[in-house]
């Protein structure tokens, strides 16, 4: 396998460089006075400084530094002499960012949309290929190296000032902007800095009215620039040339992605792009500085091996654990029944059943083959009564005219006393496609969840055409979302107790213009036992930001407190409490975790902070998967994709590993699958965290195979997921929220209470 990761060289271990006191003023002045030849960064209380091109004249000290023991600052140092050695190389390329380095492709063949746009729109508009390089420190198997890691996206270009789009006779008003500012010195060395300001409310001859988050403010037009977005450049295009031409246009990029985000297709840009970065003339380009300090990269992206071998879990059906499968949960629930079949309490479900009444036929079949099955069927043979242990499953079917909210609300407020165990709830599909439309659907969830009555939603498209497939996921959902264990998974018992908490977050601002206030956050925690059983959930009420500290440490003890109690821990228990922490804010979840350690005393408690994320510039490759057929088309998909797996620690806190390999792709229009970053966290900054050094537990094999078995443990479906239950568990929940946050009389706080412990969300 092979990285996106390209090795630098070095002929030293240390090197000089010039060093001279920190004051904010005295680094302005370097700057203003030697910028053209010299490079300047802050590194704690010094100044350092990197001579590229000037006199041999010092400017400050000569210091000596290691080339790994000193690595943030052999860091910064490589950055800035690849920086200028590309403006050297390259000087008619004008960089759109310094770090991470990116930089548009000049070559009209990687513009998408060059060769069907009129002459007069060429360059100005364009769909191009986005080059980034980022620079990173690992220690892949116990190696200490830099590299730079290459990847390519593809972003709209649009260099029509508002200025002449008013001339054109374009209509501003309503528009999106960026106002568009080239900073002091910086003029043809890095492209302008553009900011999403606001709304353009009025127009001149030369300036515009724009609403911003600081008032309404006046900019010219000429520093002004419509938001690269589909919707307003499709706009733009159809007004300077036709709909035709527009949709021509758009179906163009669309029909496109499969080839632009081929992996194998990818991986082959990335090499000519490091061999054009990288080598002149056959020979490695020499990046160096006048003071001694110079490297080489390798034509050749760096080699991989799994660094452990990661197992599918064994899925358990019973308590005692007699009751296994160790490759299909599917299979074991068919052959078992769910996990908790002994204790599960509601045996004879009722479900509230809304329909709209031109379609009582087909929703009366849907809930048929739901409750009994599809006879003849390789996986729904039993139904969802049968196969989930149930003595019966009780509709009550209501209909609605039409498919108007308060048609809904009508039928639902009936219930407000008698209520069901779920609601099963027919919606046409326009209302999850149509942002007017889908208020409706978030409304009807609302209401349903306020009143503590989990909902399954399922389009009039679904109910017409639905398969076993579909019929077997929703059961799925619905007995999750009653409260029911589906299966589990094994568990290590080196402790007395592991509790895994998955703590999210999301910020409420107002819009996404510069200087939106993000002064409120709502905090999500989900609980889940080492052998995957989901405990319980809580919502961290809506707070200003300087009392999320204070309010996510009282949710986190009441549920410890509740967890503890119910579960029968005994003092001196030695605790492990791992928690899964998605976009975290400074270190402010690190500092509840360490006051909610202090506070809890009475156990032996040892936790890892642990980040799983999506978005990170780290991309594997295996060139041996030539690819495997799709079903029923025969295509190939997943070229060059690793198994699912495979996995590299990239140093003793960092391991990716690749969720999703070619036989987990649906089709070939999947293309790409990235994997995700697993990452043991440390405070960051000056943070002194020496009374609880002992307490944090460190193994990232551990903690990266637990994450790896908990991608089987969706609950939304039998196959495996790309992201572990707590990560899915928490983006479900925010994103929820966020949708219903704007719902009249919706209280959040509602979900604290009967719906706790039911995965309501799915």
């Amino acid at each position: 396998m092979q990285l996106n990761y390209f090795p630098i060289k070095f002929d030293f271990n240390q090197y000089q460089i010039q060093t001279d006191q920190y004051s904010e003023a005295h680094l302005n002045d370097l700057r203003n006075r030697f910028n053209s030849t010299h490079s300047f960064f802050r590194n704690g209380g010094l100044i350092y400084i990197s001579n590229k091109d000037g006199d041999d004249t010092l400017i400050g000290d000569l210091e000596v530094r290691n080339l790994f023991e000193d690595n943030l600052i052999t860091s910064s140092l490589i950055k800035h002499i690849f920086f200028r050695t590309f403006k050297e190389r390259f000087s008619g390329y004008v960089p759109v960012d310094f770090y991470p380095f990116r930089f548009f492709s000049g070559k009209s063949k990687d513009d998408i949309i060059y060769d069907i746009l009129p002459d007069d729109l060429k360059d100005k508009i364009s769909y191009k290929k986005l080059i980034e390089i980022q620079l990173r420190y690992t220690e892949i198997g116990g190696k200490k190296q830099f590299g730079f890691l290459i990847n390519i996206r593809r972003n709209w270009v649009f260099n029509i000032s508002c200025y002449q789009l008013h001339t054109e006779g374009y209509n501003l008003i309503g528009i999106d902007v960026l106002l568009a500012e080239t900073f002091p010195g910086l003029d043809n060395v890095l492209a302008p800095n553009e900011e999403l300001i606001g709304v353009i409310i009025e127009v001149t001859a030369e300036t515009a009215k724009v609403e911003t988050n600081d008032g309404i403010k006046i900019y010219r037009l000429e520093q002004l620039f419509l938001k690269k977005s589909k919707l307003i450049i499709g706009d733009y295009l159809e007004f300077a040339t036709s709909q035709q031409k527009r949709d021509e246009v758009m179906n163009l990029i669309e029909g496109q992605r499969p080839e632009i985000y081929n992996t194998k297709r990818h991986f082959e840009e990335i090499q000519r792009i490091a061999n054009h970065l990288f080598f002149a003339e056959g020979s490695p380009v020499l990046f160096h500085n006048k003071d001694g300090f110079c490297f080489t990269v390798e034509k050749s992206p760096v080699n991989v091996v799994n660094s452990i071998e990661l197992r599918t879990p064994t899925f358990i059906f019973d308590p005692a654990a007699t009751k296994t499968n160790n490759s299909s949960p599917d299979a074991g629930l068919s052959n078992y029944g769910p996990y908790d079949s002994a204790t599960f309490d509601v045996k004879t479900p009722a479900f509230l059943c809304i329909c709209n009444r031109n379609n009582r036929g087909n929703f009366t079949r849907f809930l048929s083959s739901l409750k009994d099955g599809v006879p003849n069927s390789a996986y729904f043979k039993k139904g969802l009564q049968k196969k989930y242990d149930l003595q019966d499953v009780v509709f009550n079917i209501r209909e609605t005219g039409s498919y108007a909210l308060e048609e809904y609300l009508k039928v639902i407020s009936n219930y407000d006393e008698n209520k069901p165990h779920l609601a099963v709830i027919e919606i046409p599909g326009s209302f999850k496609r149509n942002a007017e439309s889908a208020k409706i659907y978030y409304q009807i969830k609302a209401k349903l969840l306020s009143l503590e009555i989990p909902v399954q939603i399922v389009t009039t498209e679904i109910i017409n055409n639905y398969n076993e497939y579909i019929l077997n996921s929703i059961a799925l959902q619905i007995y999750a979302k009653l409260g029911g264990t589906p299966w589990v998974l094994p568990s290590q018992r080196s402790v007395d107790r592991e509790i895994i908490i998955g703590i999210g977050h999301s910020w409420l601002r107002s819009n996404h213009y510069m200087g939106a206030e993000q002064n409120r956050v709502v905090g999500i925690t989900t609980f889940m036992s080492s052998d995957g059983q989901y405990l319980l959930g809580d919502k961290v009420k809506d707070v200003a930001f300087e009392f999320y500290f204070e309010e996510l440490l009282k949710s986190l003890k009441n549920s410890i407190t509740r967890l503890s109690t119910e579960q029968g821990w005994i003092e001196n228990d030695t605790v492990r409490l791992i928690f899964h922490i998605f976009k975290p804010i400074k270190n402010t979840e690190f500092e509840v975790v360490s006051q909610l350690i202090r506070d809890t005393s009475q156990f032996r408690i040892k936790f890892a902070f642990v980040t799983i994320s999506n978005f990170h510039p780290v991309v594997l490759f295996d060139t041996s998967q030539l690819g495997v057929r799709s079903y029923g088309n025969g295509g190939l998909k997943g070229q060059f994709i690793p198994r699912r797996g495979s996995n590299v620690f990239l140093d003793e806190k960092s391991c990716i590993v690749q969720m999703f390999g070619a036989n987990e792709l649906k089709t070939a229009k999947q293309a790409m699958s990235k994997p995700v970053l697993i990452t043991i966290r440390t405070p960051q900054g000056n943070y002194d965290n020496s009374d609880l050094n002992h307490l944090l537990f460190h193994d990232l094999g551990y903690i990266t195979q637990q994450i790896f078995s908990f991608t089987y443990l969706s609950w939304r479906s039998f196959l495996p997921g790309e992201e572990p239950a707590t990560m899915k568990y928490s983006n479900l929940i925010s994103k929820l929220l966020g949708k219903m946050r704007d719902v009249p009389n919706w209280d959040a706080d509602c979900l604290n209470y009967g719906l706790k412990r039911k995965k309501w969300f799915l």
